[in-house]
């Protein structure tokens, strides 16, 4: 029997490593687990199984398969994950968020958004490295073109990027322009070239393809996606976790913005004085145009 691994770390890395050898129950278990690693040490595993559609047996087979004797083993280790981060130094947040939620009717909803928006944003952050995005950046300001791709809801997300990234980059682009296809505006990307792409389940079978296309030609890939078993985060030569969960119908994208927003201020820094000219040179051209009815303050460049 396989040895069980003894932090919840740990039990993260070997899910990840597993999971496309697993089974679809296993790996819609093994999702939640990494996707929510707090959620294991304080929810119980029928609560777990009801979040993810599949048999609580599911989450026992997962456990087995790693070298615990059954789930309960492999939670423990989450809850000391959980005592490790510091659970309760959210109890202010926790007692608010329990008298919306009593409230019921829309303060309940309030409750719950808030809930959802800041964890992905506080979850967001602990999620990335710093050496991690520092070579993203790198590999953003040495390729020749930075094509940013987002379909759907990642649309708004790639755009946003884009307009701001341009004041000091003119090297990056955003796709599919309109009337396009992503593929059409990846005709001329080659080894020099770097395409950014954003994907949230349900994984665009689109963005996929230009992953792809942009991989035979050469190009590498920085893919920003909410698990690191997505297929975008498999297919990438670099990947940034970022969660979207929310108790709504639609997916939460304030962390994927803080995330962008945290990229373009890399980015700056990373690039020096020239950067920094070439975004004073575009703010200058803006106000001269008469773009502003006041002199914007420092980074209000609507």
């Amino acid at each position: 029997m396989r040895k069980a691994p003894q932090t919840a770390e740990a039990v993260v890395a070997a899910l990840t490593e597993a999971f496309a050898g697993l089974p679809p129950a296993l790996q819609a278990a093994a999702r939640h687990i990494i996707d929510h690693p707090r959620e294991v040490g304080v929810e119980s595993m029928r609560t777990l199984a009801v979040r993810t559609s599949v048999h609580p047996n599911a989450f026992v087979r997962l456990a087995r398969q790693l070298g615990f004797e059954g789930y309960d083993e492999m939670r423990e280790r989450f809850r000391d994950f959980v005592v490790a981060e510091g659970l309760g130094g959210f109890r202010d947040r926790a007692r608010w968020l329990q008298e919306m939620a009593a409230k019921g009717g829309s303060a309940a909803i309030l409750g719950e958004m808030a809930a959802a928006v800041a964890e992905n944003v506080e979850r967001g952050f602990q999620k990335q490295d710093l050496r991690a995005l520092e070579r993203a950046c790198d590999r953003i300001l040495k390729a020749r073109t930075v094509y940013v791709l987002g379909l759907g809801a990642a649309y708004n997300l790639a755009h946003h990027f884009w307009y701001v990234a341009r004041m000091a980059f003119g090297h990056v682009v955003p796709i599919p322009r309109h009337g396009s296809q992503p593929i059409d505006d990846l005709a001329q990307v080659g080894k020099k070239d770097l395409l950014v792409a954003l994907t949230f389940q349900p994984y665009r079978s689109e963005t996929l393809g230009a992953v792809r296309l942009a991989k035979r030609r050469g190009a590498k890939v920085i893919g920003i996606t909410d698990s690191a078993t997505s297929p975008l985060a498999r297919e990438a030569d670099q990947a940034l976790i970022c969660p979207t969960h929310t108790p709504q119908f639609f997916q939460s994208q304030a962390a994927v913005m803080a995330l962008l927003e945290t990229l373009i201020a890399l980015l700056v820094a990373r690039a020096g004085e020239e950067a920094q000219a070439r975004i004073e040179a575009f703010h200058a051209e803006r106000l001269a145009a008469g773009n502003y009815e006041e002199e914007p303050r420092l980074g209000a460049l609507g």
